[in-house]
């Protein structure tokens, strides 16, 4: 998986579909150090590291992340 489709897990799981929680949960995101700008929109190239900790993060926010393991 990509960090682009790990990234996009996180937010639409824990957004559910609610605009104003997808922008709170990329500035956590960010908070942690994550460039979610840079991921979304393709400027950074994937990165095995990164996805460790994207998951990680969903897992900090109880989201099941077993399918990216």
């Amino acid at each position: 998986m990509t960090n682009k489709q790990i990234l996009n897990f996180i937010i639409a799981e824990k957004a559910q579909g609610n605009t104003f929680q997808e922008l709170n949960i990329k500035m956590k995101i960010m908070f942690k150090g994550i460039n979610v700008k840079g991921i979304l929109e393709d400027e950074m190239p994937d990165d095995p590291a990164l996805n460790v900790q994207l998951i990680a993060i969903g897992n900090e926010f109880d989201i099941n992340m077993t399918k990216f393991s």
